[in-house]
């Protein structure tokens, strides 16, 4: 996948918050793999209408470094909240956090599986559904 420009990362987590089945695991589509692989195909389509040429994989593997990050960048802006003066309150700079955090934010990272022994985040997930 082509590197993206920021308005193109911010069209794209504006495509991933419409295809909830990839982000919100309380929902029951989410477990649904057929319904996840169109999403994925839906993001690739719509993308490629707009002039990026990109596969599923380079979809599912762009989320999974949005998400890697925007855990890094909310992890960060919770701790220097915690302790930083008005002032001094961090501020993720990236143009797509904020679109991100408006619907990440809520929504739980790990879910229990059938056996309730492990714990499987939505990265895993997404790696499991190749």
């Amino acid at each position: 996948m082509p590197k993206l420009s920021g308005d193109l990362n911010l069209k794209f987590v504006e495509l991933y918050h419409e295809e909830e089945c990839l982000w919100n695991a309380s929902i029951p589509s989410y477990k649904n793999k057929s319904m996840r692989d169109t999403s994925l195909q839906k993001i690739c389509a719509e993308l490629n209408t707009i002039g990026i040429q990109v596969t599923v994989n380079e979809v599912k593997n762009k989320i999974k470094n949005l998400r890697a990050t925007y855990c890094q960048m909310s992890t960060i802006e919770k701790s220097t909240r915690s302790g930083a003066g008005a002032n001094e309150e961090y501020k993720p700079k990236l143009s797509w956090f904020e679109e991100m955090h408006s619907f990440i934010k809520n929504v739980p990272m790990k879910r229990k599986t059938t056996d309730s022994q492990e714990l499987e985040t939505i990265d895993e997930i997404l790696d499991n559904s190749e």
